[in-house]
């Protein structure tokens, strides 16, 4: 009989309930006694707290269901906050490398939103890695590309953040013009929003199709593809997500509702270290009906929470998608300059992210745009921006338009 999606979540989570009692001190006076089993799992589930990352560190001693006997050590790769160390044993990593699909492709991984988790959890044979780091490092990833390797095979799956392979890609159109001829099938991209328009050019520029993917250098085994045919993204089967009401994390979100994240990670992917309700700070929506391929409702991300408004009395949030979607394709908003390769020039600024922010203070909920030239010079055109932000966010607020470089702590995406 064929298992369901979900059927495989319930089982994973019951065994996961099951050992937890048995050798996490925390866990153990938190889950009662008696069988647990996938009809029962959800309920139990629930009643756990859940911990945020200074809340599950703070607690991190008591979680942990063995000895450091065997363990390896990784680090997060940063792009929330300051390099985590995290801990995996053997068998998370038999674990993730079972459950790897390799379909012969060779890939070309950028060192970006899972560096730290191929570090720690020893899977770099999935391909080549290059940390674009300095032009010389674009040359070398561009070459592979251009040339193939040693042994005469072709990248076939370019893989990185939304920036890198944009900042990669304007790279090449210079050094080389057409990229369709390149063989390139798929461009995976990873943690960072891609706008439609930026979308839209790799796919023709480079003649692939576009994976992205949302998830956590710690946590791999939670990544989540975005499904090609309700647009939507799923977890894979290794972990259980829960969208609950940021305001009262008791009360879970309806379908095609807003709220926060819990994730779950199921044993043995995260067997030292259990994550179990684990809020990353993430606002996702879910889908409003089931997938028709997988038979669940998936999600969209929508930003960090910290980033993120709840306007007006209904509390309606606009996040970082928002914005992007809105203000990412304007050729007036400017946009973050180079700052992570000291020798780049301008040719790399159209790769950069749109310069806003979210703030509500004493004038009221807001976004703040920085344009590419003054507004009080060219009136006409900031309104143009003003009036299609207003008409288009998902609630009422004001737009504040800035000249170039006069707008600070802009949002991260």
């Amino acid at each position: 009989m064929h298992t369901t999606l979900t059927e495989q979540r319930l089982i994973g989570l019951a065994r996961t309930l099951t050992r937890l009692r048995a050798d996490s001190p925390f866990y153990r006076q938190l889950i009662p006694a008696g069988d647990i089993g996938p009809a029962n799992a959800p309920a139990l589930l629930r009643q756990l707290p859940w911990l945020d990352p200074a809340g599950w560190a703070a607690v991190r001693e008591q979680l942990r269901t063995s000895t450091f006997d065997g363990i390896a050590t990784g680090f997060t790769n940063g792009t929330s906050g300051v390099p985590k160390a995290f801990y995996s044993t053997e068998a998370e990593r038999a674990a993730l490398r079972a459950g790897r699909v390799a379909d012969g492709r060779r890939r070309l991984q950028l060192v970006g939103f899972n560096h730290g988790a191929v570090v720690g959890l020893d899977l770099a044979g999935e391909g080549d890695f290059v940390p674009l780091l300095s032009m010389r490092y674009f040359d070398l990833a561009a070459d592979l590309i251009a040339n193939g390797s040693a042994d005469g095979s072709r990248v076939r799956v370019l893989a990185g953040t939304a920036r890198q392979i944009k900042d990669l890609t304007l790279h090449m159109q210079q050094r080389f013009g057409d990229l369709a001829g390149f063989g390139l099938e798929t461009l995976e991209v990873g943690r960072e929003f891609l706008s439609p328009g930026w979308e839209s050019r790799l796919r023709e520029w480079w003649g692939a199709e576009i994976d992205t993917v949302y998830g956590f250098s710690e946590l791999r085994m939670c990544n989540a593809l975005k499904c090609r045919v309700c647009a939507h993204h799923h977890f894979p089967p290794s972990c259980v997500a829960e969208v609950v009401d940021p305001a009262d994390p008791d009360r879970y979100v309806p379908l095609g509702g807003r709220g926060s994240l819990l994730v779950t990670a199921l044993h043995p992917y995260v067997e030292f270290e259990p994550r179990i309700r684990y809020r990353p700070g993430d606002l996702v929506e879910l889908a409003a009906q089931p997938c028709p391929k997988w038979g669940e409702p998936g999600f969209r991300p929508l930003g960090r929470e910290e980033h993120c408004l709840a306007v007006g009395e209904r509390g309606v949030f606009v996040t970082t998608a928002d914005c992007v979607a809105v203000l990412a394709d304007l050729p007036q908003v400017a946009v973050s300059p180079r700052h992570l390769y000291p020798d780049a020039d301008q040719r790399h600024y159209e790769a950069g992210s749109p310069r806003f922010k979210l703030v509500d203070d004493a004038a009221g909920p807001a976004v703040h745009v920085e344009l590419r030239f003054d507004p009080r010079v060219w009136p006409q055109e900031a309104r143009a921006v003003a009036d299609l932000a207003r008409a288009s966010l998902p609630a009422e607020l004001q737009v504040v338009l800035h000249g170039p470089g006069t707008l600070d702590d802009v949002t991260l995406v």
